[in-house]
């Protein structure tokens, strides 16, 4: 399952699905939010959020990106 909260700046929106959906009923659903906690929106994807949604090999080159930023970051 895919499930995020955005702001779009434009009329258009484009997904990808993950391989496991293809040539499979989805639902896709899009409505205003009017009630937004602390005025906060999510416009962006978490990490924790694109599960299922990123292959092995994609997944493991996020994660050698991060813990790289993360090593150089310890030497500031």
């Amino acid at each position: 399952m895919i499930r995020t909260i955005l702001k779009s700046d434009q009329n258009n929106l484009t997904i990808s699905l993950p391989d496991d959906l293809v040539g499979k009923l989805i639902e896709v659903i899009a409505f205003e939010i009017e009630d937004v906690k602390n005025g906060d929106l999510v416009s962006k994807p978490k990490p924790s959020q694109l599960r299922g949604f990123l292959s092995e090999k994609s997944s493991k080159l996020m994660h050698d990106h991060v813990n790289q930023s993360r090593a150089e970051w310890d030497t500031l």
